[in-house]
């Protein structure tokens, strides 16, 4: 609702604007009322109303003195409509050139003051929403200078922007620091709670609202009397308690970069907070200052890569439970020594390719195996090293289980192969020679060894397969027969019927009423 405030020396005048016009009606409240200038104008300073109603002819300071007044004071985002029972020429005149659009006359008429509210009403979202665009093609700019100054980019592309916006931003925060928020939970929920947080932030950025981890751009603009650092970690724990109570997620972390006197050094600011990052992938610590980190450092050991080979070893021979305890002990020697994350990535992603190459080898399909795996450590570049270790460890069991199936399934050699061929696509045409060339094997060989496998040839396997499918079809639908005989994989219909009657001992019609009975 738009905030209206009413100025008149006449209680009745007053009183008819507050009966006589719905103002809830086209979008405004009545929020408060004056009976001179003088007083209006202290309203108006303390109210901020988007609408005054003034009467000109007032004594102390008349209508036009008082939007004069209030034009000189700052506030010429205020919309002013004049009342009066006079037709004077001059005061329609001055009242235009104070840029005074619209006027009622007394006594209110209510059609009259519809009207005028109508086109007040639009004036006000109309330019709400040129605020609007503004205010948001402005955010963008200074989002687009703050990533440039924080990744230490290329200047050039921006120009005189930059210039323009590091102007702007020296002038509203005299101390800066990058923050670096990671989230596990509902991505859409976090952002949303960080962005409100940041809205009602004087000097705040969120510039990467991608995925976590989400970057943010603090300035301090307060004149308080406590210093900066403390204003940042006040910062920082209010933002934690927010997302807390909220409960976007299962777990929250933030590591703070150590605060810069200017907006252009806040490359210093953000690869400071990435260090504290790090340790928070060993850590359940919440809140991790930059600069109580006193220059420690992470170790990177390619040594601690070896035990991979043993967990492959496991992989391809040993049982769940020693897959299970040789991951877990990898990583515990990883938090005990605190080494880089980048390691442990790369430790991680280096027993999934092997994996998955030793899967495809046994004839897996690995897109496959990486979608049922939650193992995907491209996408989360501050995972913690327990979710890392839960991530590797199910990713392990679920390659060593489907290795295990391919195996059983090359126990029967080429004939359990081709057999299993022959089931997946019976419906299909193809020969022994087609057959037996897609497995690189002799014909002949093919037919007599799968012979004596199963007992039966090829070529029957394929017509039982297909007599099963046309009895189901016969039992459970009522297709016509040769649209079944096509379906299961027969071109041509004496075929299917002589098949049939061969295999079944009647004519597919016969089998059909026979089920229905």
């Amino acid at each position: 609702m738009y905030k209206v405030l009413l100025v008149d020396d006449e209680p009745f005048a007053i009183e008819g604007l507050q009966l006589l016009i719905d103002w809830e009606k086209h979008g405004f409240e009545v929020g408060g009322i004056c009976a001179n200038g003088e007083d209006a104008i202290d309203a108006i300073s303390r109210e901020q109303p988007d609408l005054v109603v003034t009467d000109i002819r007032m004594p102390v300071m008349n209508g036009l003195e008082l939007i004069e007044e209030a034009r000189r004071l700052g506030h010429r985002s205020i919309l002013f409509v004049i009342t009066s029972g006079y037709s004077d020429f001059n005061y329609a005149r001055q009242a235009i050139r104070l840029g005074v659009s619209h006027y009622l006359t007394k006594p209110v008429i209510e059609s009259e003051a519809d009207d005028v509210l109508q086109r007040l009403r639009e004036e006000l979202v109309h330019r709400e929403t040129r605020e609007l665009m503004l205010n948001q093609a402005y955010n963008q700019r200074t989002k687009q200078a703050l990533l440039t100054l924080v990744m230490n980019q290329d200047q050039a592309e921006l120009g005189d922007e930059i210039d323009w916006v590091v102007h702007e931003l020296s002038a509203k925060a005299h101390t800066w620091a990058y923050l670096i928020v990671m989230i596990q939970g509902d991505s859409a929920s976090a952002i949303q709670a960080i962005q409100q947080f940041m809205d009602d932030e004087h000097c705040g950025y969120l510039l990467d609202a991608e995925w976590s981890p989400y970057g943010i751009v603090w300035g301090d603009c307060s004149n308080a009397s406590t210093s900066s650092d403390q204003d940042l970690r006040q910062f920082a724990e209010r933002l934690l308690n927010v997302l807390d109570q909220q409960a976007v997620a299962s777990r929250v972390q933030i590591a703070v970069g150590c605060p810069v006197s200017q907006v252009q050094e806040l490359t210093i600011s953000y690869r400071a907070a990435v260090e504290a990052g790090r340790f928070l992938f060993f850590d359940d610590t919440r809140l991790l200052y930059a600069e109580d980190m006193n220059e420690q450092h992470l170790p990177f050991d390619p040594d601690t890569l070896m035990e991979a080979d043993l967990i492959m070893e496991l992989i391809e021979n040993g049982s769940g439970a020693e897959l299970s305890t040789s991951v877990w002990r990898a990583f515990d020697t990883f938090k005990d020594q605190m080494a880089a994350p980048e390691l442990v990535h790369i430790f991680a992603t280096q027993i999934m390719f092997r994996g998955l190459s030793l899967f495809k080898e046994l004839g897996g399909e690995p897109n496959t195996l990486m979608q049922d795996s939650a193992l995907h450590l491209h996408e989360r570049r501050y995972q913690n090293i327990e979710e890392t270790a839960r991530m590797l460890e199910a990713f392990c069991l679920k390659c060593q289980s489907e290795i295990g199936t391919l195996r059983e399934r090359r126990v029967g050699g080429t004939q359990a192969m081709v057999a299993e061929y022959v089931h997946n696509h019976y419906k299909e045409t193809f020969t022994i020679k087609e057959l037996a060339e897609r497995f690189y094997i002799h014909p002949v060989h093919l037919g007599q060894s799968f012979m004596r496998k199963y007992g039966k040839g090829v070529l029957d396997v394929v017509h039982d397969l297909r007599m099963e499918e046309a009895k189901q079809q016969l039992r459970e639908t009522d297709q016509a027969l040769y649209m079944i005989a096509e379906q299961v994989g027969y071109r041509s219909y004496q075929h299917f019927l002589k098949q049939f009657e061969k295999r079944v001992g009647m004519k597919p019609a016969e089998y059909r009423l026979q089920s229905t009975l």
